[in-house]
């Protein structure tokens, strides 16, 4: 039981951090007059930095995952996620 209730727990916040019902919407979002971008702008500058930043700090997150433990990690990515949805 002890092992259970954490992995029921990470299951629950890596489903509920990855559920995102405004991704579909924010091409769109990005296009609209409040932050006047160009489809071709999103494809060519916006999403590829969205896409290699990922990539870069993958493993840098990965090895203070393992430093750290995963509780302040996690913390971490759920205060950025927020940030990160209050800036659009």
């Amino acid at each position: 039981m002890s092992q259970l209730y954490p992995t029921i727990l990470l299951c629950v916040y890596g489903f509920f951090s990855n559920l995102r019902p405004s991704e579909p919407f924010l091409t769109a979002f990005l296009m609209g007059p409040d932050k006047n971008l160009t489809e071709t702008e999103l494809v060519n500058e916006i999403y590829p930095i969205w896409t290699y930043s990922y990539l870069v700090l993958l493993f840098p997150v990965f090895l203070a995952t393992d430093y750290l433990c995963y509780k302040p990690v996690l913390i971490l990515q759920a205060v950025s996620l927020v940030v990160t949805y209050f800036m659009l």
